[in-house]
């Protein structure tokens, strides 16, 4: 009989599968290194991505915070400017205002049998000081003053009689509050 010896075959097999499962395992092991350096890769160039437009972003936050600080300067020189343009609307207000007390103080005396003399005003209160011919010229002004709507609470405060160019007169001295105007609206833009 024939004897075929199988042994060697047997190794000869086994080496060749041992030599597949280190191939396999080299490959797989070569693969997966190109896969993590892939991958790193893409990381990196990711990160590199990130990390400009982080930059990008801080560049433009440093631009718009100097917008923001220049608004906020602007802002404060407006309120400025607002509360110069209050203060010349008051002084023009105050300017205004005596020569239409005395327009207005025109108007109510009564021509030919009064005479003011002295008027003195503040804020809120008005003195008056002159000579009429009789108590009904007083109280005729004292009615015009309390109708006229610029005055409230007037009152007599003095009145006595004295001898003025050889005539007797009454000199006489009025007391009053001046009445709270209401402002004008602002004019619209």
């Amino acid at each position: 009989m024939i004897r075929i010896n199988l042994l060697p075959y047997r190794a000869a097999r086994s080496k060749e599968n041992i030599r597949k499962q280190v191939s396999i395992f080299l490959l797989s092991f070569v693969l997966l290194l190109v896969v993590l350096v892939v991958y790193n890769s893409h990381l990196s160039s990711k990160k590199e991505r990130l990390s400009n437009n982080l930059d990008n972003l801080k560049k433009e936050v440093a631009i718009y915070e100097e917008k923001a600080r220049q608004v906020e300067e602007i802002k404060k020189k407006l309120e400025t400017l607002n509360k110069q343009i209050e203060i010349v609307n008051q002084l023009k207000e105050y300017r205004e205002n005596p020569p239409k007390l005395l327009a207005k103080m025109t108007e109510m005396v009564i021509p030919g049998r009064m005479q003011l003399t002295r008027l003195i005003s503040d804020d809120a209160n008005l003195t008056l000081q002159g000579v009429a011919l009789d108590n009904e010229t007083v109280a005729v002004f004292m009615l015009r003053l309390e109708r006229s709507g610029l005055f409230s609470g007037v009152a007599l405060s003095s009145s006595k009689q004295v001898n003025k160019y050889n005539v007797n007169m009454k000199q006489f001295s009025i007391k009053c509050k001046k009445a709270a105007l209401t402002k004008k609206a602002p004019a619209s833009k």
